[in-house]
């Protein structure tokens, strides 16, 4: 914890605490020292907590509390800890890499021995240094490659993305348009991939035009649709493959009033309340998150590193017609 919040490794705190067993620059001496201060720790124990954890408390980083997606999977691993006599800090970063670095230093003063997270797709510095000092991460849904001792429970993303994607071709749609996230979380270059390979299995060309990117919290990611309904040949469906943006794509259909399926078939990533509750329902993406909460303990429990793809599922509901 010493050596996360100084920014260090662990062999710089330790010859800060062992004089003699190797140099170390005044400026980063002070560092640490202020670390230690700053996390209320006496050289003893800070030395102590480089191997071992004081609690049974975790840490739960998620990107967005707001997005249904993220707001199931919380409540989820918050209950599935306490069956497992855990405590949960739950912080969200709403996918701001700043608040991310402030939310991990929080954790590590709380002294939490492992965090399970969804990380933004910055920080890996900070991430790789907390996993070095032998505290337990688990990254869900996304993670981030640069950081080499961290668990892994994700999703098929390729997969369910081209399964989406050759569902719509075989309704006869040949336009059919992408909106996701931003390409540098690793969820949307997976289901990217598996759009474009969804499209090449039925011989459609991918064009750039039909796939539109905006940031996960974007208030004006509504003009995805906008943009892909001003193409000189607009598409005939759409795979929505973020969940924060779906609800502000599916109000700006409503202001629009444009009839879903017989103008535009949908599928959407994540089974929430509303899809089911929608005339038409939607046909979504399902994950399994029951399954995801509790791989992700289980990692944690086993104390061993762990990846993992769970099967997503298509679920056809009202949403896509077939072309006539």
């Amino acid at each position: 914890m010493v050596a996360a919040l100084a920014e260090v490794s662990i062999g710089v705190v330790s010859r800060v605490l062992n004089p003699g067993s190797g140099s170390v620059s005044e400026r980063t001496r002070q560092r640490i020292l202020e670390a230690m201060q700053t996390l209320n720790y006496p050289p003893q124990s800070a030395a102590r907590e480089l191997k071992t954890s004081l609690n049974n408390t975790i840490g739960l980083v998620v990107a967005d509390i707001a997005n249904d997606f993220f707001s199931e999977i919380s409540d989820l691993i918050v209950r599935r800890a306490r069956e497992m006599a855990m405590n949960v800090i739950l912080v969200t970063t709403q996918e701001d890499p700043l608040l991310e670095r402030e939310s991990l230093s929080m954790l590590m003063q709380k002294r939490v021995k492992a965090i399970i997270a969804t990380p933004t797709s910055a920080n890996s510095d900070m991430w790789q240094s907390i996993s070095e000092m032998g505290i337990a991460i688990v990254f869900i849904d996304r993670y981030l490659s640069e950081v080499t001792h961290a668990s892994v429970i994700g999703f098929n993303n390729e997969a369910s993305a081209c399964e989406a994607t050759r569902y719509l071709a075989q309704q006869g749609h040949r336009r059919i348009g992408w909106i996701s996230g931003p390409l540098n979380a690793s969820t949307s270059l997976q289901r990217l991939k598996g759009y474009k390979q969804g499209l090449k299995a039925y011989g459609i060309d991918w064009e750039k035009q039909y796939a539109v990117v905006k940031n996960f919290r974007d208030p004006l990611a509504s003009q995805a649709l906008d943009e892909l309904l001003s193409l000189q040949e607009p598409p005939t469906a759409i795979i929505i493959g973020n969940t924060s943006i779906a609800p502000m794509i599916m109000s700006r259909i409503r202001q629009l009033k444009l009839p879903v399926p017989e103008d535009l078939s949908l599928i959407v990533y994540h089974d929430s309340h509303w899809s089911r509750l929608l005339s038409p329902s939607i046909s979504v993406i399902k994950h399994p998150l029951e399954e995801l909460a509790d791989k992700a303990l289980l990692s944690l429990s086993v104390q061993k590193q762990t990846t993992c793809e769970l099967n997503s599922t298509l679920i056809k509901r009202e949403s896509v017609a077939r072309v006539k």
